[in-house]
C-alpha cells in the first residue's frame, strides 16, 4: 500500500544546498560514519560534517587515495573496510564497536 509524501515544513528544498541546512548546528563531540566520504557527495558530506565539529570515520578500501582527498579537513579518520570481504566488515564493525563501548 502506497503511502503518500507530505512536506515536513523543514524549510529547507530541493534547491536548498548543504552549507544552508547545516548552518548554525554545531556537532563538536559527535562522530558520523561516512561509508563513501573521500570522493563525491560522500566527501562533501564528510566535509561539511567536519566543519561543523563532528569526528567523521571514513571507512576505505583505498587508504593513499582517502588521504589525499581528505587531506587538511580536521577530525576526520579512517578505518580499513572492503564492503567486498565479510572479514572486513566485521572487522570495521568490531572497531567502532570498542569505539563506543558495545
Amino acid at each position: 500500500m502506497p503511502t503518500s509524501q507530505a512536506p515536513i515544513g523543514s524549510g529547507f528544498g530541493a534547491t536548498s544546498t548543504a552549507e544552508e541546512v547545516i548552518q548554525g548546528i554545531d556537532l563538536s563531540g559527535r562522530t558520523a560514519i561516512v561509508t563513501g566520504g573521500y570522493s563525491g557527495i560522500g566527501l562533501e558530506t564528510t566535509r561539511l560534517l567536519s566543519a561543523a565539529g563532528a569526528t567523521v570515520i571514513v571507512p576505505v578500501r583505498t587508504p593513499d587515495k582517502a588521504r589525499a582527498n581528505l587531506a587538511g579537513l580536521p577530525r576526520v579518520e579512517l578505518g580499513a573496510l572492503d564492503l567486498q570481504d565479510p572479514a572486513s566488515i566485521d572487522a570495521f564493525a568490531r572497531t567502532m564497536n570498542k569505539l563506543w563501548g558495545g
